[in-house]
């Protein structure tokens, strides 16, 4: 429903709401809305600003379940699952999109709480004073005086910031703000001219790392571009077989016996008609083959282990962002298996403890073209460049997107206690302010396109992760035997596990 009727009905009954709960109740019909304001009034509550807390202390009486349940598949909880928009987009469509992004990261720039003398850009008048000022990057320049020229915006106007070259830390860290990307600039001047002294990002920090509440592990794959002529399906098998407790030394067996949850983030398949002449290079030439070979290979795995996959864009789904879940129309046996669940890109899954924030990581690449600079960075530099930012694709045109109206569905409202991205083909493990960041590997082997960018993939790696302790190690299946990767940028070095 629309954001103003829920507005009004909560005005109506004396109720105001916060971000959260206006973004839980935009996706309700409006009739369940109605109930559940109607029945809170009933009750004779103090509290005038509803929170989730709320929400959740009287779910009984308001027939609800906790909202964190409201898709469980098991062992799994999907906490976040993009349902597929239709309809006309309007020119007003697109204005309440990005004010809704602007509202949403100005809150959790707020709520991070480094903000002082915070004013909106149509209140700094003509005297001179020090602000704090959250504005969207509108445009940026380098000056003839090799000064940066930053033009920004809020809702109430837009203003000019200015950041001298001869501040060379800020200036350094300034050249990588991107167009749209929402910041707090500390700044001094007068609505002539601003002069930057330090900006923020939203940022992504967990004040603790958290561990989930038992000893069992996750596996991370992604990329097996099934239907292509460089599958590497016996590698693959090998994974399967590995899972199944049938190949292996005593110790990777016992490891095996623990894996319950295997997390599959895009590119299951190669597609068709993804880029010219693809034709060439498919062994199957059908999605829908693709999907019945997809499900054989999953059918094959070990009913105990559930699993989670959502699209990438060679999965036959809308190419841009969000994604919703694969459809039946294609996915076919892939829907009978109960031990499977399809889900959207980007989705939230909660396993026994821990969030996981589930992204095929489209946006990966815009950031490596626009922040590198030249520079050597890796994959773990541009996860944190989107943590940073709490948005999964801040710059707006850089990739396909469908706006949804009422909430921007690639902002990291919720901050996970793992991210996971695929699409790079290679595995890499970081960590983030308390957030653990995972890469998957692929099962294809490099194909021409690789060849001609400069690509190398590293195929047929698996990240393991131990709920418990947060422990993570990487299988190697690209040869006739499972080795362990060691070194020093690893998490940890696993014990001998006995069942």
């Amino acid at each position: 429903m629309e954001k103003r009727d829920v507005l009004k009905i909560c005005r109506e009954s004396g109720f105001f709401l916060d971000r959260s709960i206006l973004d839980f109740f935009i996706e309700l019909e409006i009739k369940e809305v109605e109930r559940i304001i109607k029945k809170l009034k009933g009750f004779h509550i103090n509290e005038r600003i509803l929170s989730k807390n709320i929400l959740n202390k009287y779910k009984d009486r308001l027939g609800l379940k906790n909202e964190e349940s409201r898709d469980r598949k098991n062992g799994i909880d999907i906490l976040k699952n993009i349902k597929g928009r239709s309809g006309k987009l309007e020119a007003g469509d697109f204005v309440s999109y990005f004010r809704s992004r602007f509202e949403s990261l100005r809150d959790i720039l707020i709520k991070n709480g480094e903000l002082d003398n915070l004013s909106s850009i149509r209140r700094i008048g003509r005297e001179n004073g020090v602000f704090c000022i959250i504005g969207m990057v509108y445009s940026k320049r380098i000056t003839k005086n090799k000064n940066l020229f930053i033009e920004v915006e809020d809702l109430t106007g837009k203003s000019i910031v200015l950041i001298n070259k001869e501040n060379k830390e800020l200036f350094i860290r300034a050249q990588n703000l991107l167009l749209d990307d929402i910041v707090a600039f500390r700044v001094s001047g007068s609505n002539k001219m601003l002069f930057a002294n330090d900006f923020i990002y939203p940022d992504a920090k967990l004040k603790k790392e958290n561990i989930g509440d038992r000893d069992e592990f996750i596996a991370f794959v992604s990329d097996f571009h099934i239907g292509s002529k460089m599958f590497l399906e016996g590698n693959l098998m090998r994974f399967v077989d590995w899972l199944n407790g049938k190949i292996g030394d005593s110790r990777q067996k016992n490891l095996a016996q623990k894996v319950r949850y295997l997390i599959l983030s895009g590119d299951n398949i190669e597609g068709v008609g993804v880029y010219p002449n693809q034709e060439k290079f498919l062994k199957i030439k059908g999605c829908r083959k693709q999907y019945e070979k997809l499900a054989d290979i999953l059918g094959m795995i070990r009913k105990d282990i559930e699993i989670v996959m959502c699209p990438g864009q060679y999965d036959a789904v809308w190419v841009g962002e969000p994604q919703s879940a694969i459809n039946e129309k294609w996915s076919g046996d892939l829907n009978n298996m109960e031990n499977l669940k399809l889900v959207s890109n980007p989705s939230i899954v909660k396993i026994r403890g821990l969030n996981i924030l589930v992204y095929y990581g489209g946006s990966v690449n815009q950031f490596r073209n626009l922040i590198s600079g030249g520079r050597d960075l890796n994959i773990n530099d541009f996860t944190n460049e989107i943590l940073k930012r709490r948005h999964l694709a801040p710059v707006y045109g850089e990739m396909d997107i469908i706006p949804n109206k009422n909430i921007d569905d690639l902002i990291i409202n919720e901050l996970p206690d793992v991210f996971v991205v695929s699409g790079q083909h290679r595995a890499m493990i970081g960590n983030y302010n308390n957030i653990l960041t995972i890469s998957t590997s692929c099962w294809q082997s490099r194909t021409d396109f690789e060849t001609k960018v400069g690509s190398e993939p590293d195929p047929c790696k698996v990240p393991i992760l131990n709920l418990k302790s947060k422990e993570i190690k990487i299988l190697d299946f690209s040869g006739k035997d499972i080795v362990w990767e060691s070194g020093d940028d690893l998490v940890c070095e696993l014990e001998d596990y006995k069942k």
